[in-house]
C-alpha cells in the first residue's frame, strides 16, 4: 500500500491531504481458488468485483444470491453452494480441473464460523496433496477502510484467518493448480488397453 499526497490548486489554502492508493489486484487465473467474503448489500469491494468479473465458475451462498444477480458478468457461470457435494469440494474440484473458482461467503460472520468454512477448504486442498508451503495471499479491508496484503504459507492459513476481527472483509487467493503453484495439470490419453 502507498500513500500519495495531494494537494490543492493554486489560490487555495495548500494544506496536504492523504488518500491511501491500493496496489493491483493479483490476476484470476486458471487452477486459483479465490474465497471471497461478500457483504450482503450495497458496492461490492473492489476484490469482489475483480474476481466476480474474471473468473470461470462461483459458487455462492444462497444469502448472496441477491447481490451476486447485480454483478454476474453476462455469460457468467455461478452455482447456489447447495446439493450433496459440499461446496468446498465442489469448488477444489473445479480449480484442480483448471478453471479459475472464487467461492463467496457472506461477511461479520461469527470468527468460528469463519475458520470453519476457511478450514473446509483447507481440508479438501490438503487432500488434492496440495503443499503446506504454498504461497497464499490475503487481501483485508478493515471497517476503517485500511487495506492490507499479506503473504502467508497455505499450511498457517486456517489460523491466521481466525486472527482477524469478524468487521474485516477477506478475500483469500490460493494458487493451488496453477502457475505458481506445486502441483501441474497434465493432459493425459489412453486408449484403455493395458500393456
Amino acid at each position: 500500500m502507498s500513500i500519495t499526497e495531494t494537494f490543492s490548486p493554486a489560490g487555495v489554502a495548500a494544506l496536504p491531504s492523504r488518500r491511501l492508493v491500493s496496489p493491483p489486484l493479483p490476476a484470476v487465473a486458471p487452477g486459483q481458488l479465490w474465497l471471497v467474503e461478500l457483504p450482503g448489500g450495497g458496492p461490492l469491494p473492489a476484490p469482489a468485483r475483480h474476481a466476480i468479473d474474471a473468473a470461470n465458475v462461483v459458487i455462492y451462498d444462497r444469502a448472496l444470491a441477491d447481490s451476486l444477480a447485480d454483478a454476474l458478468p453476462l455469460g457468467a457461470y455461478a452455482e447456489p453452494a447447495l446439493g450433496a457435494e459440499p461446496a468446498a469440494t465442489r469448488a477444489v474440484r473445479f480449480a484442480r480441473d483448471g478453471w479459475s473458482v472464487v467461492r463467496l461467503l457472506p461477511a461479520r460472520r461469527a470468527a468460528r464460523e469463519r475458520t470453519r468454512r476457511v478450514q473446509d477448504i483447507v481440508d479438501e486442498l490438503a487432500a488434492a496433496k496440495i503443499a503446506g508451503r504454498l504461497p497464499v495471499t490475503i487481501l483485508a479491508e478493515a471497517a476503517d477502510g485500511i487495506e492490507e496484503r499479506r503473504a502467508v504459507r497455505f499450511d498457517e492459513l486456517a489460523a491466521i484467518v481466525a486472527g482477524y476481527p469478524r468487521d474485516t472483509r477477506l478475500a483469500i487467493v490460493i494458487d493451488a493448480f496453477g502457475a505458481g503453484s506445486a502441483a501441474r495439470l497434465h493432459a493425459v490419453a489412453a486408449n484403455g488397453l493395458a500393456g
